[in-house]
């Protein structure tokens, strides 16, 4: 069968399936045509959300008929490292700083240390533009050209 799929903002595709093809494949072939990542996409026929899982033949698609697309926005990506102080994790240089400090200072101290440790490191960060941010990626990406380069 013959399928068009819309996006609700403009473009276009048509796709040539079988009925016994599942949603999933038909996000794949959208994602190919229209360049949007299938796992951002929603597929709409009448009205109805299609469910991955299912077939075509599991709805009331026939030939000719229209599919809509709506974009989901991209799920955010969060650094876990840098998402929240967590200096109980063993593996976390937090951690590894605190064993560090409690070796050389009384307990109190060391935690007063960590906390004026973290508080800067988070402040730092706050700080960095993103010129500064996309400096540091490009250094660490290609560190040949980074060589007798001044940082900022």
């Amino acid at each position: 069968m013959l399928l068009t799929v819309k996006r609700l903002l403009g473009q276009q595709c048509r796709l040539q399936v079988s009925g016994e093809e599942q949603i999933s494949l038909v996000k794949s072939l959208v994602s190919e045509e229209l360049n949007v990542p299938a796992n951002q996409q929603t597929l709409l026929f009448q009205g109805k959300v299609l469910d991955g899982e299912h077939r075509l033949s599991d709805y009331p698609i026939g030939p000719e008929s229209t599919l809509y697309l709506v974009i989901k926005k991209p799920e955010p990506i969060y650094l876990t490292e840098l998402s929240e102080p967590t200096p109980a994790q063993p593996h976390s240089v937090w951690y590894r700083l605190s064993q560090v400090l409690e070796k050389h200072f009384k307990t109190s101290d060391a935690v007063s240390v960590l906390e004026r440790v973290l508080n800067d490191y988070y402040r730092g960060l706050g700080l960095l533009s993103l010129e500064n941010i996309e400096e540091l990626a490009v250094d660490i990406l290609n560190p040949e050209e980074a060589d007798g380069k001044p940082y900022h």
